[in-house]
């Protein structure tokens, strides 16, 4: 990715003025260049928290799924990047917030997203008051999602991790109250569900997960959405805020470009980009990530997730085929 692949043809230095002594190197694609806008190392995760949810993390594990995408990192050999494509959101979380707020009121001075938060941080995990009740998952789709890819819609259900048992219900459910950690919860069990088998140990003693997960976007923001982000995903040196401006694609690929024509002979841009990389700058710790006990029931909640998500798919793919058979 940092070859030198001659000077810029004469025609650009004519036609666009640009300088002779221009030097042309590969090209990479905007979430790749996303990647790179901060020295991530092996295990890392960045979680884009916008309009729509992206899940990057840099893996030495090559395990192609229909479900996610895998790219050869844009610098490093033997890396790959691992991606994840969301399209329900910040939207879904605000469609939550606005039926919280319109169910208990809103305080004007206290911002949108007051009610929210403390519904988030006072729900247990869960939903589980004691261990003998029901895990509450569900899925929240105000748009057709790729991951699953199935319509839009809600469920919700109840999974009794002891005998596995899952029920599609709204028994039990104090909505919307208990949707705004249940959809914190759901979107993040998705990524955990599918990058398990990409993280490695951090320590001894310690389960696999990323070293640091590291939130961008506007959701990045929300105290509580990066307190549930650790206690699921983990994050053995916590969750952090990343702040490098409003196209961190675009930054990326300007720290590509200043590595590949000032780095010295085997010199990886981690070592290049992170010589000159001002943590203290860019990066907030905003969260705890791994917590022993809390990480390990998500770990249960992941398994009654997953057969939640496939039972869906089941249920939506027998409705369909009834459809195309009228």
């Amino acid at each position: 990715g940092g070859l030198h692949l001659g000077k810029i043809n004469r025609y650009f230095v004519e036609r666009y003025s640009f300088n002779p002594d221009c030097t042309v190197i590969p090209s990479t694609g905007d979430n790749p260049s996303t990647i790179l806008a901060l020295p991530l190392k092996p295990s890392d995760a960045m979680v884009s928290l916008g309009t729509s949810t992206t899940f990057l993390m840099s893996t030495p594990n090559y395990k192609p799924d229909p479900a996610t995408h895998f790219f050869n990192h844009p610098t490093t050999p033997g890396l790959y990047m691992f991606m994840l494509c969301y399209k329900n959101g910040g939207l879904a979380r605000e469609q939550v917030r606005d039926a919280i707020n319109e169910k208990v009121g809103k305080d004007a001075s206290a911002g949108p997203w007051a009610n929210f938060d403390k519904a988030t941080l006072e729900t247990p995990a869960m939903g589980q008051k004691t261990e003998s009740d029901p895990m509450k998952m569900g899925l929240f789709f105000p748009r057709p999602e790729i991951v699953p890819n199935v319509r839009a819609g809600q469920w919700r259900f109840n999974y009794n991790p002891k005998d596995q048992s899952l029920t599609e219900t709204d028994a039990g459910w104090d909505r919307p109250w208990d949707e705004a950690r249940a959809i914190v919860e759901s979107q993040m069990l998705s990524l955990r569900l599918r990058s398990r088998g990409l993280t490695q140990s951090p320590a001894e003693g310690i389960p696999p997960q990323p070293r640091r997960v590291y939130l961008v976007g506007g959701g990045s923001r929300n105290r509580a959405i990066a307190k549930v982000a650790g206690e699921i995903l983990g994050g053995y040196d916590g969750v952090y805020k990343l702040d490098v401006g409003e196209n961190a694609c675009a930054l990326g690929a300007a720290y590509k470009a200043v590595w590949a024509i000032e780095r010295q002979p085997g010199q990886t841009f981690e070592d290049l980009i992170g010589r000159r990389w001002k943590e203290e700058e860019f990066i907030e710790k905003i969260a705890d990530g791994y917590q022993k006990g809390v990480f390990e029931k998500y770990g249960v909640a992941v398994e009654g997730f997953e057969r939640m998500e496939q039972q869906v798919l089941q249920q939506e793919s027998s409705k369909l085929g009834k459809t195309d058979h009228k």
